[in-house]
């Protein structure tokens, strides 16, 4: 069996010979790669940056807390981020997008059909990114051919995570607000009901002293009077002051707590922190032109090279089997 060389000798040579062949490919890839770069539309790329937040520093229990001071810390951790994430991939947060970008006139289809709205989530999908950091922060990005679309469709996307975040903290404390008032109409009836009876009785029965026990820090005034059924008379309305008395104490603190979560509610409070708002980008997306010929100059030349080496290669090993 014969041995065949190949050296680097002669690959050098090889390189020589061919070296017009290996121009021509070069020269041909970087005016192809020039010749997409005048056709190819450009493409525009808007980031915006923000902090999550964390939900527990405007808790009911951390705004109003009288005992325990457990340090809450601003910034949220990684379970924060973790739901912001899996926020952005749902389709319902990328739908709100869609709709509040308004991309069925952006991008010309029927957001009301299901094949037009497929086809603008699936644009959606392809253009838009977001990621976190090793700061602890989030970057959102997207991409269009318009600049002014990029950076709209991005700061419009930190929004609705926010709102959306929010919402998944505030429905429940709207809930327990709506139950605890809920209660309070009901208490109120109560109350009104057993303010008219004691109000009847004591009239019935001439009898106008505080005599609650609910009531622990009153002086008790004298109770004068007398009679047969007297005494019962004192019993009875004793018995329903101290059940209006538990009601109005009750609706009082109803009342504290219904404040305390609608505080907690307030649009005022962030979820989100913007630290970088996304602003239409100068220069387009990608490696630019400059970098995009230089990258094709090199494959090309690349390609042609184990191209003419490996055509010299079988040459060779055709000429010694013969």
């Amino acid at each position: 069996m014969t041995n065949i060389s190949f050296d680097l000798v002669d690959i050098i040579r090889t390189i020589q010979k061919q070296k017009r062949f290996i121009l021509i490919v070069t020269v041909a890839g970087v005016a192809l790669a020039a010749a997409a770069l005048a056709v190819k539309k450009k493409k525009y790329k808007a980031e915006a940056r923000f902090f999550v937040n964390n939900p527990l520093y405007g808790d009911r229990s951390t705004l109003f807390r009288s005992i325990d001071t457990r340090y809450v810390d601003y910034y949220g951790g990684d379970d924060d981020v973790d739901k912001i994430m899996a926020l952005a991939g749902s389709d319902t947060v990328r739908g709100r997008i869609i709709r509040n970008s308004q991309f069925q006139t952006i991008y010309n289809r029927d957001i009301n059909t299901p094949k037009g709205y497929a086809e603008l989530m699936s644009i959606f999908k392809k253009n838009f990114n977001i990621k976190r950091t090793e700061f602890k922060d989030m970057e959102v990005s997207y991409i269009a051919y318009d600049p002014q679309t990029a950076a709209n469709v991005a700061n419009m996307s930190v929004k609705v995570l926010e709102e959306t975040f929010r919402a998944y903290y505030t429905n429940v404390k709207y809930s327990i607000h709506n139950s605890i008032a809920a209660q309070v109409v009901k208490l109120d009836s109560s109350i009104a009901s057993l303010t008219d009876t004691l109000a009847a009785m004591r009239d019935k029965y001439g009898i106008y002293s505080i005599i609650s026990p609910a009531r622990q820090n009153v002086i008790m005034s004298d109770n004068r009077g007398g009679g047969k059924g007297y005494g019962r008379a004192i019993e009875e309305i004793q018995n329903v002051e101290s059940i209006k008395d538990q009601l109005v104490a009750d609706r009082a603190h109803y009342i504290s707590a219904l404040n305390e979560f609608e505080s907690t509610t307030n649009p005022q409070m962030d979820y989100l922190k913007v630290i970088t708002t996304a602003t239409p980008p100068i220069n387009p997306a990608g490696l630019g032109a400059m970098l995009t010929v230089i990258a094709a100059a090199l494959l090309s030349f690349f390609f042609a090279t184990i191209y003419a080496l490996i055509m010299a290669y079988f040459r060779r090993l055709n000429a010694i089997e013969r």
